[in-house]
């Protein structure tokens, strides 16, 4: 088991981590403002513009995919989208929301608006994330596929997922807690990948498609 405080400084230290780029981009916005001598200087305000989107995006996810992960009750993937098109907008691929209405508990949809996160990371070069889902023969299936030069899973990442990571960091905090969610909540998480493309998978007898 993971101990309460160690969980809880590795998820601050991953927030932290992901916060600084736009947090540079809001000072680095100020202090060109406060040189220009009361003058509106256009890569400034853009600076800030950029900075505040990027901030407040990533806090609405973190706070939806793992502050709210204890929530509890019945919901459906759609719940997820706003907060998902959201941050992808301040990030290189392009999100592509293909999937129908599935209804699943509220965990759950937790569960997959991580696997979106994970899926922005198999791609360092950009692309698409693509989410869809399908029926199986005892529930259904929600499929993150991300596309893009240089697609990979990292080893790290498809361990933590499994939870068989030995080491417990910032980088792998996320992936843990994602596939600790869906291991409690009745979750089966896969990972398939082929040449510039990762496929991540959860199944659960719980999803149900219209």
């Amino acid at each position: 088991m993971i101990e309460n405080t160690k969980l809880t400084a590795l998820v601050a230290s991953r927030i932290c981590h992901d916060m600084v780029e736009p947090m540079s981009a809001i000072i680095q916005g100020l202090e060109m403002i406060k040189d220009a001598d009361g003058k509106t200087d256009p890569d400034a305000l853009s600076l800030l513009d950029h900075g505040v989107g990027k901030a407040w995006a990533k806090l609405e996810f973190f706070r939806f995919a793992m502050a709210g992960a204890v929530a509890e009750g019945d919901s459906e993937l759609e719940e997820g989208r706003a907060v998902a098109v959201k941050l992808y907008s301040v990030l290189k691929p392009e999100l592509v929301w293909s999937a129908p209405a599935v209804a699943m508990p509220r965990p759950a949809v937790r569960v997959i608006v991580n696997l979106l996160l994970i899926a922005n990371e198999c791609l360092p070069r950009g692309g698409k994330v693509e989410i869809s889902a399908a029926k199986t023969e005892d529930g259904g299936e929600v499929i993150v596929a991300a596309a893009g030069p240089r697609a990979k899973l990292r080893e790290a990442t498809g361990l933590a997922l499994r939870g068989e990571g030995e080491e417990l960091t910032g980088h792998t905090i996320q992936p843990t807690l994602t596939g600790l969610l869906a291991r409690q909540g009745g979750v089966t998480l896969a990972a398939r990948e082929s040449e510039e493309k990762v496929e991540l998978i959860a199944r659960s007898p719980a999803f149900k498609l219209s």
